[in-house]
């Protein structure tokens, strides 16, 4: 057991720790969440400094530390998106994500399907579990990299969404399996309350939210950006309780507070306040919150990481499970690349620029969100899914691996890029 001394001691040493990876990446190209994940990976299941089995604290806590990494991180994501950008990209980035997710989802289900002999609704929840990139750690890495800002929007847009995508099905699945006469109108409800009732609810607390700064400017300026996340928070646990899905509902609230509350209220000859700038234009305390949820995100995405390395737990993990998890991972790659031409009006003219970004999709294949919380839900449901968990989190660990080791690679080859971020960029996305 860890005495409270140690324990401060050990969270100081981690934020040092993230810092000084950060700042290494514009020299080394390795972004810190795999070293991160290997930190928590030894902590926990190797030398077994911190206790994770079932029953442990660490294990108790895990619903409550992932809703806080989800609403600060995709908060923070939705508050750096333009209106204007993501408007651009919509149409070709929809069906970018919806082709990679299906394709992925159905071809791993195959494979999980004819090496395990699961039955057709385990093997594709386990498919679509893992089909497409990661929301929580793929933001991180585009904050230290300076890519096309078209082609950024549709990767963090597609990252949103396919983690709906891959919990909306594996958890229609596991109905399915669970529950006797499950038909249409389930499916069609449980896919309804999942986008446009989370839309729906963003909007509102948005719309609310900023017309609350707006009307108490003077407070607010104080402790705006406090009073926001605390919003934040009841938002996606609200949003959770009643059967939406908090993750969307917190980015697109993000994503509403920070394109109508930044709307100038200058008023001049040319120009008079309109309704959204008369009552929901919020322009300086949008800037404040995002510096202060910048410095927040570092700080909760570095102990997030190290905690999912915690989280590992190979029971019974073998050399065919882990070359079974590698192949997966692996097979991920060339099934991206296929659909890369989809976006390829989004690269940047330059050629050097252009090969940076094509191997930095390729190797957006960072699995994270989704199944770590599908990869749980057999116990919750009280089913037992041979090597299923393990086989989840070996390719979570592995994809992060290969995504690592890809990024390293591009931008060592093309040393000198005007794409490498400084260390003074660091801290925007």
């Amino acid at each position: 057991m860890i005495d409270v001394n140690t324990a401060f001691i050990f969270f100081s040493a981690l934020v040092f720790f993230g810092f000084i990876l950060n700042a290494l990446f514009a020299k080394v190209k390795i972004a810190n969440i795999l070293p991160l994940m290997l930190i928590g990976l030894l902590l926990g299941p190797v030398l077994h400094v911190v206790s994770t089995s079932p029953n442990s604290v660490i294990a108790r806590l895990t619903p409550f530390i992932t809703a806080t990494a989800i609403a600060f991180i995709l908060f923070r994501v939705g508050l750096n998106i333009d209106f204007d950008s993501l408007k651009r990209v919509l149409g070709r980035a929809t069906l970018f994500t919806f082709t990679v997710t299906a394709v992925s989802g159905i071809i791993l289900g195959a494979i999980a399907l004819y090496i395990f002999g699961w039955n057709v609704e385990e093997s594709f929840i386990f498919g679509f579990a893992l089909a497409g990139p990661s929301t929580l750690i793929l933001p991180i890495i585009v904050s230290l990299t300076k890519i096309n800002e078209d082609l950024k929007t549709t990767l963090i847009y597609e990252a949103v969404t396919s983690d709906v995508l891959t919990l909306i099905v594996p958890l229609v699945l596991f109905e399915i399996l669970t529950t006797p006469n499950v038909g249409v109108g389930f499916v069609t409800v449980l896919v309804f309350n999942t986008i446009f009732g989370s839309v729906f609810a963003a909007a509102i607390s948005a719309f609310l939210w900023l017309y609350i700064l707006n009307r108490f400017k003077t407070y607010s300026k104080s402790y705006g950006w406090m009073l926001t996340i605390a919003m934040v928070v009841a938002t996606y646990g609200l949003t959770q309780s009643i059967g939406f899905n908090g993750a969307m509902t917190v980015f697109v609230f993000g994503l509403l507070v920070a394109n109508i509350g930044s709307r100038k209220t200058e008023v001049d000859a040319k120009h008079n306040l309109g309704i959204m700038e008369k009552y929901f234009a919020v322009p300086d305390i949008i800037a404040d919150i995002k510096d202060y949820q910048n410095q927040i995100v570092f700080f909760v995405s570095t102990f997030f990481f190290v905690y999912l390395g915690m989280l590992f737990t190979i029971s019974s993990a073998s050399i065919a499970l882990v070359v079974f998890a590698v192949l997966i991972s692996v097979l991920i790659l060339p099934i991206r690349y296929l659909f890369i031409p989809m976006i390829k009006d989004m690269f940047s003219k330059d050629r050097r620029a252009m090969k940076i970004e094509h191997s930095f999709v390729a190797f957006d294949i960072s699995r994270g969100l989704a199944p770590a919380v599908i990869a749980t839900l057999p116990i919750a449901y009280g089913m037992l899914i041979p090597h299923f968990t393990d086989s989840i989190f070996l390719v979570m660990l592995i994809t992060n691996i290969i995504a690592t080791i890809g990024v390293f690679a591009t931008y060592r080859e093309v040393r000198g890029s005007s794409l490498v971020v400084t260390a003074s960029d660091n801290s925007k996305v």
